[in-house]
């Protein structure tokens, strides 16, 4: 069951991740308007595509992820660290005042749920059991 949803999250975040990145490529002034962000240079526009570059191939990483997350474990290792890192860097920004809640809310609160959701689903390698640990056979009555 914990797998089956770790491969679903695996899925959702690399569909999440290839459209952003397409978005980010195809439209990137409009992104700039959804997240209210205006007046920003031309040149911004490039580095919003570099940055859909890096979602879709990120994708692209969950999505092979998801056929064998206990194979691909550090591809959900890479989603924690993504989620804590993105997460912080958030509050970092509206603690100083760079973006508003509203700029930026969302993302946080989204960047927290998926690295929860990760390490809530984190495959744990099988625990080796120890003969020693076994119970001996009950001899059989003849």
């Amino acid at each position: 069951m914990k797998l089956s949803l770790l491969r679903v999250l695996l899925r959702l975040d690399a569909a999440v991740l290839f459209s952003l990145g397409a978005l980010l490529i195809f439209a990137p002034n409009r992104v700039e308007t959804a997240f209210h962000f205006t007046n920003l240079p031309p040149a911004v526009g490039y580095l919003i595509g570099l940055w859909g570059c890096v979602f879709g191939t990120m994708g692209f990483g969950y999505l092979v992820a998801a056929n064998n997350p206990i194979r691909h474990r550090v591809w959900i290792q890479v989603g924690i660290a993504r989620g804590v890192l993105e997460c912080l860097l958030g509050v970092v920004y509206l603690v100083r005042g760079i973006v508003t809640f509203q700029q930026a809310g969302f993302g946080v609160i989204l960047a927290a749920m998926i690295s929860i959701a990760y390490l809530g689903l984190y495959p744990r390698p099988p625990r080796l059991v120890k003969a020693s640990e076994i119970s001996p056979p009950t001899p059989s009555a003849p």
